[in-house]
């Protein structure tokens, strides 16, 4: 078994081939061009926001935290209904382990949102990624490690179906999206070139003042195709399905939450089902400022294992 994926990691690394033949051991661990499409996908569009997290803010929020004053229709001052515009930045770094072979990951995202309507709000995100493979787990070869670098882009349509307002305490948001993604490795002469097509849905209730839970789940359909001399270049395509469920607590300028997801390929391979556990706490610094910082932890099956944090800012214009 390990004799089959060292060779196969050489041959498809960082093409994340999703055929049993040519299988990548990292398939849907954080390291993988088509698990960041899949990844982003809940993230960014099943997952509640900052800025969405303040649409639910209640009364005794607003009176410690003029930020989330709250207007008559039940949304929150200072939230995405009165931004226009929104940017952020996050970075990321962790360890993980996959078949045996450790590895560094770090990652930057930049998220851009500009809100058409009350109902919708156009999305994009640019994820950016450095992987760092310990050669000396992977071929027991005495030099540098092996990198493989990504970039994408990202663009989703958030339709909220359901309003929060002051006499509904629940919202139902559901984005369709679409996405490119690019990765390749100067160290290992191939490559991958990934489209992507996803669709999430959020529901977030507010079922106590400052309380809140959120049920998330999306669906990624991932078409990858081999480059940079890839010797034999292949199309494949993955389908993945995320569920999770998060839980908001907000008091004054803090938000801290907690989730847990679950991630399964409809594809098998070495790493095709693991778990997400995380917890973080978000700040308001201002009234259209906050940063937020995450942790979270990931096991799953492939002796799959991870470890990562995040620490972001979002600025409303």
């Amino acid at each position: 078994m390990k004799t089959k994926v060292f060779r196969l990691l050489f041959t498809s690394l960082a093409a994340i081939s999703v055929s049993t033949l040519h299988a990548n051991p990292y398939e849907l661990s954080p390291v993988s061009a088509n698990a960041e499409a899949s990844v982003l996908t809940f993230d960014q569009d099943a997952l509640l926001s900052p800025s969405e997290v303040c649409d639910f803010a209640g009364p005794e929020t607003a009176a410690s935290e003029p930020s989330a004053s709250v207007k008559g229709s039940g949304e929150a001052s200072g939230s995405a209904a009165d931004s226009v515009k929104s940017f952020g930045v996050e970075a990321g770094a962790g360890s993980f382990s996959a078949g045996g072979v450790d590895g560094k990951l770090y990652t930057i995202r930049i998220p851009y949102s500009k809100k058409l309507n009350e109902r919708a709000t156009l999305l994009f995100t640019v994820p950016i990624s450095l992987t760092n493979f310990d050669n000396n787990k992977l071929v027991g070869l005495k030099f540098k490690d092996t990198q493989a670098y990504g970039v994408g882009l990202n663009v989703g349509y958030a339709w909220q179906a359901f309003l929060k307002r002051h006499n509904v305490p629940y919202r139902w948001k559901i984005t369709p999206s679409t996405g490119i993604y690019y990765r390749d490795s100067n160290d290992l002469n191939n490559g991958s070139l990934v489209f992507n097509a996803g669709l999430s849905s959020s529901f977030a209730w507010q079922f106590q003042p400052g309380w809140v839970i959120n049920l998330g789940n999306s669906v990624s359909m991932a078409w990858n195709n081999g480059i940079s001399n890839y010797p034999d270049p292949v199309l494949d395509e993955q389908q993945t399905v995320s569920n999770g469920l998060q839980l908001i607590h907000m008091t004054g300028r803090w938000t801290y939450y907690t989730y847990y997801s679950h991630t399964d390929t409809l594809v098998d391979t070495l790493v095709d089902s693991y778990y997400t556990i995380a917890v973080g706490a978000g700040y308001q610094l201002t009234r259209k400022r906050s940063i937020k910082a995450t942790l979270l932890s990931e096991r799953g099956n492939g002796g799959y294992e991870a470890l990562r944090g995040t620490l972001g800012t979002s600025w409303q214009f």
